[in-house]
Protein backbone atom coordinates (compact mmCIF):
# COMPACT_ATOMS: atom_id res chain seq x y z
CA UNK A 1 0.00 0.00 0.00
CA UNK A 2 2.84 2.36 0.88
CA UNK A 3 4.50 1.92 -2.81
CA UNK A 4 0.90 2.63 -4.32
CA UNK A 5 0.14 5.78 -2.24
CA UNK A 6 3.73 6.83 -3.09
CA UNK A 7 3.19 6.32 -6.74
CA UNK A 8 -0.28 8.02 -6.32
CA UNK A 9 0.64 10.66 -4.72
CA UNK A 10 3.34 11.56 -7.62
CA UNK A 11 1.41 11.06 -10.49
CA UNK A 12 -1.52 13.05 -8.24
CA UNK A 13 0.30 16.29 -8.82
CA UNK A 14 2.42 15.81 -11.70
CA UNK A 15 -0.93 15.60 -13.79
CA UNK A 16 -2.66 18.24 -11.92
CA UNK A 17 -3.02 21.77 -13.58
CA UNK A 18 -5.27 23.47 -14.96
CA UNK A 19 -4.89 22.47 -18.62
CA UNK A 20 -4.63 18.59 -17.39
CA UNK A 21 -7.30 18.29 -14.84
CA UNK A 22 -9.71 19.85 -18.28
CA UNK A 23 -8.65 17.22 -20.28
CA UNK A 24 -8.69 14.72 -18.00
CA UNK A 25 -12.39 15.55 -16.71
CA UNK A 26 -13.38 15.05 -20.30
CA UNK A 27 -11.21 11.90 -20.87
CA UNK A 28 -12.33 10.03 -17.84
CA UNK A 29 -15.79 10.15 -19.28
CA UNK A 30 -14.79 7.75 -21.98
CA UNK A 31 -15.10 5.01 -19.19
CA UNK A 32 -18.36 5.45 -18.47
CA UNK A 33 -21.00 2.67 -20.29
CA UNK A 34 -23.61 4.58 -21.04
CA UNK A 35 -21.55 7.13 -22.82
CA UNK A 36 -19.42 4.32 -24.08
CA UNK A 37 -22.98 2.91 -25.85
CA UNK A 38 -23.51 6.58 -26.94
CA UNK A 39 -20.67 6.74 -29.44
CA UNK A 40 -19.99 3.16 -30.42
CA UNK A 41 -23.53 2.10 -31.34
CA UNK A 42 -23.91 5.15 -33.80
CA UNK A 43 -20.85 4.79 -34.96
CA UNK A 44 -20.90 1.21 -36.02
CA UNK A 45 -24.39 1.76 -37.26
CA UNK A 46 -23.39 4.10 -39.82
CA UNK A 47 -20.00 2.75 -40.59
CA UNK A 48 -20.21 -0.98 -40.34
CA UNK A 49 -23.24 -2.08 -39.66
CA UNK A 50 -22.58 -6.08 -40.30
CA UNK A 51 -20.25 -5.29 -37.37
CA UNK A 52 -22.78 -3.94 -35.14
CA UNK A 53 -25.02 -6.86 -35.78
CA UNK A 54 -22.25 -9.76 -35.33
CA UNK A 55 -19.93 -8.14 -32.46
CA UNK A 56 -22.62 -5.42 -30.11
CA UNK A 57 -24.21 -8.43 -27.83
CA UNK A 58 -20.92 -10.29 -26.91
CA UNK A 59 -19.19 -6.94 -25.93
CA UNK A 60 -22.11 -6.05 -24.13
CA UNK A 61 -21.97 -9.41 -22.53
CA UNK A 62 -18.20 -8.94 -21.97
CA UNK A 63 -18.68 -5.30 -20.27
CA UNK A 64 -21.19 -6.93 -18.34
CA UNK A 65 -19.44 -9.86 -16.92
CA UNK A 66 -16.28 -6.99 -16.05
CA UNK A 67 -18.24 -4.67 -14.70
CA UNK A 68 -20.08 -7.33 -12.22
CA UNK A 69 -16.44 -8.32 -10.81
CA UNK A 70 -15.57 -5.27 -10.42
CA UNK A 71 -18.35 -4.25 -8.54
CA UNK A 72 -18.08 -7.40 -6.31
CA UNK A 73 -14.11 -6.84 -6.22
CA UNK A 74 -15.07 -3.20 -4.61
CA UNK A 75 -17.58 -4.66 -2.01
CA UNK A 76 -15.25 -7.66 -0.90
CA UNK A 77 -11.90 -5.70 -0.68
CA UNK A 78 -13.54 -2.11 0.59
CA UNK A 79 -10.82 -0.29 0.23
CA UNK A 80 -11.11 3.39 0.80
CA UNK A 81 -10.50 6.49 -1.96
CA UNK A 82 -7.76 8.14 -1.80
CA UNK A 83 -9.45 11.47 -0.98
CA UNK A 84 -10.92 9.48 2.09
CA UNK A 85 -7.93 7.53 2.81
CA UNK A 86 -5.73 10.56 2.55
CA UNK A 87 -8.40 12.98 5.03
CA UNK A 88 -7.08 14.29 8.38
CA UNK A 89 -3.77 14.08 7.04
CA UNK A 90 -1.21 16.96 6.05
CA UNK A 91 -1.06 15.55 2.26
CA UNK A 92 -2.66 17.46 -0.21
CA UNK A 93 -4.37 15.70 -3.27
CA UNK A 94 -5.52 17.03 -6.19
CA UNK A 95 -9.18 16.32 -6.41
CA UNK A 96 -11.11 19.06 -8.79
CA UNK A 97 -14.74 16.79 -8.47
CA UNK A 98 -16.86 14.87 -6.93
CA UNK A 99 -15.75 11.52 -5.05
CA UNK A 100 -17.40 8.89 -5.89
CA UNK A 101 -19.02 6.85 -2.38
CA UNK A 102 -18.54 3.26 -3.28
CA UNK A 103 -14.68 1.75 -2.77
CA UNK A 104 -12.10 2.37 -4.71
CA UNK A 105 -10.47 -1.40 -6.05
CA UNK A 106 -10.53 -2.05 -8.65
CA UNK A 107 -10.79 1.08 -11.53
CA UNK A 108 -14.69 -0.15 -13.14
CA UNK A 109 -14.14 3.02 -15.49
CA UNK A 110 -10.57 1.93 -16.57
CA UNK A 111 -12.43 -1.55 -16.76
CA UNK A 112 -14.79 -0.47 -19.02
CA UNK A 113 -12.72 1.62 -21.43
CA UNK A 114 -9.78 -1.42 -21.81
CA UNK A 115 -12.89 -3.96 -22.20
CA UNK A 116 -14.35 -2.06 -24.94
CA UNK A 117 -10.59 -0.82 -26.63
CA UNK A 118 -9.91 -4.40 -26.31
CA UNK A 119 -13.16 -6.08 -27.98
CA UNK A 120 -12.82 -3.62 -30.36
CA UNK A 121 -9.07 -4.15 -31.72
CA UNK A 122 -9.72 -7.26 -31.64
CA UNK A 123 -12.73 -6.86 -34.26
CA UNK A 124 -10.89 -3.51 -35.95
CA UNK A 125 -7.05 -4.21 -35.11
CA UNK A 126 -6.22 -0.86 -37.56
CA UNK A 127 -7.59 1.20 -34.65
CA UNK A 128 -5.99 -0.55 -31.70
CA UNK A 129 -3.49 1.52 -31.72
CA UNK A 130 -6.17 4.84 -31.26
CA UNK A 131 -8.52 2.51 -29.08
CA UNK A 132 -5.92 1.56 -26.31
CA UNK A 133 -4.30 4.96 -26.00
CA UNK A 134 -7.88 6.57 -25.30
CA UNK A 135 -8.18 3.92 -22.81
CA UNK A 136 -4.56 4.35 -21.09
CA UNK A 137 -5.53 7.98 -21.11
CA UNK A 138 -9.05 7.35 -19.16
CA UNK A 139 -6.65 4.71 -16.36
CA UNK A 140 -4.69 7.65 -16.02
CA UNK A 141 -7.42 10.21 -15.67
CA UNK A 142 -8.82 8.42 -12.77
CA UNK A 143 -5.43 8.55 -10.92
CA UNK A 144 -5.12 12.62 -12.27
CA UNK A 145 -8.58 13.06 -10.48
CA UNK A 146 -7.64 11.77 -7.90
CA UNK A 147 -10.13 8.71 -7.47
CA UNK A 148 -7.92 5.45 -7.50
CA UNK A 149 -4.72 4.35 -6.84
CA UNK A 150 -2.21 3.15 -9.92
CA UNK A 151 -3.26 -0.53 -8.44
CA UNK A 152 -6.85 -0.03 -9.18
CA UNK A 153 -6.43 1.04 -12.41
CA UNK A 154 -3.56 -1.87 -13.63
CA UNK A 155 -6.32 -4.50 -12.21
CA UNK A 156 -9.25 -2.26 -13.82
CA UNK A 157 -7.84 -2.45 -17.08
CA UNK A 158 -6.90 -6.23 -16.77
CA UNK A 159 -10.72 -7.44 -16.15
CA UNK A 160 -11.29 -5.38 -18.54
CA UNK A 161 -8.75 -7.14 -21.13
CA UNK A 162 -9.73 -10.58 -19.67
CA UNK A 163 -13.02 -10.76 -20.21
CA UNK A 164 -12.87 -9.00 -23.99
CA UNK A 165 -10.71 -11.70 -24.84
CA UNK A 166 -12.43 -15.01 -23.38
CA UNK A 167 -15.73 -13.47 -24.58
CA UNK A 168 -14.29 -12.21 -28.43
CA UNK A 169 -13.03 -16.02 -28.47
CA UNK A 170 -15.68 -18.11 -27.27
CA UNK A 171 -18.31 -15.98 -29.70
CA UNK A 172 -15.14 -16.62 -32.78
CA UNK A 173 -14.97 -20.13 -31.64
CA UNK A 174 -18.61 -21.34 -31.50
CA UNK A 175 -20.63 -19.35 -33.64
Amino acid sequence: MSIDTGIFLWMNHAFSGPWSTQFYSIVTWLGHGLVLALIIVPAWYFLHRPGLKKHLLPLIISLCLSGGVVALTKIAIERPRPPEFFAGKSIVIHVPGTVPTDKSFPSGHTSTAFGAATYLSMVYPYLSPVLMALAYFVGLSRIALGVHYPSDVLVGALLGILFSVIIFRIKRRYY
